[in-house]
Order: structure tokens, then sequence, then C-alpha cells
């Protein structure tokens, strides 16, 4: 062998053992803690109880709770989505809720997680569509505990109206949560 080919030989693996640059995650690489999450909820819930309360479209509510809960169950899967569900569902309720609450959110969590080990949980279509069909989950079982259980008529009209508007609200704070998140992950970098 050349010297020329043993320091070229030299020159490639120095090359394939330089350090890489790393690859920027949208959103955080570790799970955060469920106290965390809680308290993530609880926030949730009073800031949709008060600064957002007035804020509706067509006489829908936004719901970042919602948002929170499919992100969680995305990320962290199907135990922690669903734990985190009744539990912001159990605070809506008692903040106001009556009860309707608890049951959607649980499923909207639990159906979250499922889609966890199915796709990324930082690609921003999926997370939307997820919000998406997690506002449309919680108003469907809203109308059906409404309508079957407490015997109240003549609300689907109404409730699918708002259904598609709190998805656009919904599919709203989620994109600009999603927009946070990663200018977050590029500034800690």
């Amino acid at each position: 062998m050349s010297a020329d080919s043993v320091r070229a030989m030299g020159a490639k693996k120095a090359a394939a053992s330089a350090p890489r640059p790393r690859s920027v995650d949208a959103q955080v690489s570790v799970a955060p803690r469920f106290t965390t999450l809680l308290g993530f909820a609880l926030l949730a819930v009073l800031l949709q109880g008060t600064l957002l309360h007035d804020l509706t479209l067509r006489g829908a509510h936004a719901s970042p709770l919602t948002v929170l809960i499919v992100w969680t169950g995305l990320r962290c899967g199907v135990v922690t989505g669903g734990w985190l569900g009744l539990l912001g569902g159990l605070f809506e309720d008692a903040l106001g809720g009556g009860g309707v609450q608890v049951l959607g959110a649980t499923l909207v969590g639990y159906l979250a997680g499922l889609l966890s080990n199915r796709f990324f949980s930082d690609s921003l279509p999926v997370f939307l569509s997820a919000v998406a069909v997690g506002t449309v989950v919680r108003s469907g079982v809203q109308y059906l505990v409404l309508e079957i259980g407490l015997g109240e008529r003549g609300l689907f009209h109404r409730l699918s109206h708002e259904t598609v508007y709190a998805i656009v609200l919904n599919c709203v704070i989620a994109a600009g949560a999603v927009l946070v998140l990663r200018v977050i992950a590029a500034r800690s970098r």
C-alpha cells in the first residue's frame, strides 16, 4: 500500500467517527411526569372555565384540556392518556360540567393512547387529526349521555354544529401548542 492510500483510509475513518449533528425533535423526547401533566390539566380546565369561557365561535367553546389529553395519549400511551382524561374530566365536572365530561375525556385519552405506537406523536397532521377526532368523540359522548341518559331531547342539531366549530378552535390551539413546543426545542439546542 502506498502512503497516499493509507492517508485516505485514515481520513475516511476520521470522517466516519466525527460527531453527527443532532436531529431536532419537535417535542420533548422524554414524557413529562404525570403530576406535571395533572397540573397542566388543572390549568387548562381553569383557563377554559374563566378566560376562554367567553371566547366562542358560533356557540362552540375551545377546550385546551382536549388538546392536552390527546397530546398525552399520543406521547405517553393508553394508561397515562386514560388517567389524565379521567382526572381532567373530573376537574371539568367539578367546575360545572354536570357529570358529562368525565366519560368522554377518559375515552379520548384512551383512544389517543392506542395511536401512540402507530404514529409519530410530533407529526402535525396526525396530532391535528387526533384532536379533531377527540373533539368529535367528546361531543358524541356528551350527546349520548344527555339524550339517552338524562332524557334531554332535540340536542343533535345544536351539538353537531357546535362540534364543527369546536374542532376548528381546538385545532388552532393544537397547532399553536406544537409551534410553541418546536420553538422551545429549537432554543434549547
